[in-house]
């Protein structure tokens, strides 16, 4: 029997650097957020969709669904206070609806141009090291500085831009969002597992699989979408 595997689409952000909610900007005529959606529905190595959205979002979010007739969607759940707590959500929502998943992916719903070669990629290294995220190298020279002044210069070979989606063996994420060592800040979801000593692999992201957070980004994303339709 093929394992199963879920997607958690984070989608609960208050979006306070673009000032209005970029999930719902129309990119080339169709919204962020549906874009999003659209890369995992399409994949076939993608089983449910979970979508944590906010309180204010969730009957816009059912009504786009029904709209569209996506044929995956498990759950549109609310989200928490932390990006953390709202994928605590989504995992628990698994658990309790989908208890025989076996991988799932956690998305950010502002990035939607995440490929079908990046979800494969993405469950076949999770499937090796249990859990994986996707990455690209600085492309910049880094420095650290503090109060004005250079502090170091990191050696760039070794640095690494994190993006989503993270996959993990579901078992394991979802025990490690119950840890005691959740309670903290993570600022994304694999660093739940290096607290607590767990090896996580990278794979390879995409330079195009931005997440839109400014204006600046909303120019990429549309030259993005005229160049796929050249």
């Amino acid at each position: 029997m093929q394992e199963k595997s879920a997607v958690i689409i984070v989608a609960a952000g208050a979006s306070r650097r673009m000032g209005r909610d970029k999930l719902w900007i129309p990119l080339a005529g169709r919204i962020t957020l549906a874009r999003t959606i659209d890369a995992f529905q399409n994949a076939p190595q993608i089983d449910r969709i979970i979508i944590v959205t906010s309180q204010e979002r969730l009957t816009d979010i059912e009504q786009l669904c029904q709209q569209e007739a996506w044929d995956k969607i498990l759950a549109i759940v609310p989200g928490g206070a932390r990006r953390q707590d709202s994928v605590c959500q989504g995992l628990d929502t698994i658990a309790r609806l989908q208890p025989e998943c076996r991988w799932v992916m956690i998305h950010d719903g502002a990035r939607p141009f995440v490929s079908g070669s990046i979800i494969e990629a993405g469950l076949q290294a999770a499937q090796h090291h249990q859990a994986a995220i996707a990455a690209v190298p600085v492309k910049d020279t880094i420095k650290q500085v503090r109060d004005g002044l250079i502090q170091d210069t990191p050696d760039r070979s070794l640095l690494w831009t994190i993006q989503t989606p993270q996959v993990f063996s579901f078992p394991l994420i979802h025990q490690a969002h119950h840890s005691p060592l959740a309670s903290g800040d993570a600022t994304d979801d694999a660093l739940l597992l290096e607290r607590l000593g767990h090896h996580v692999a990278i794979f390879p992201g995409s330079y195009t699989n931005i997440k839109i957070t400014t204006q600046e980004d909303l120019l990429f994303a549309e030259a993005c979408i005229k160049g796929q339709e050249v």
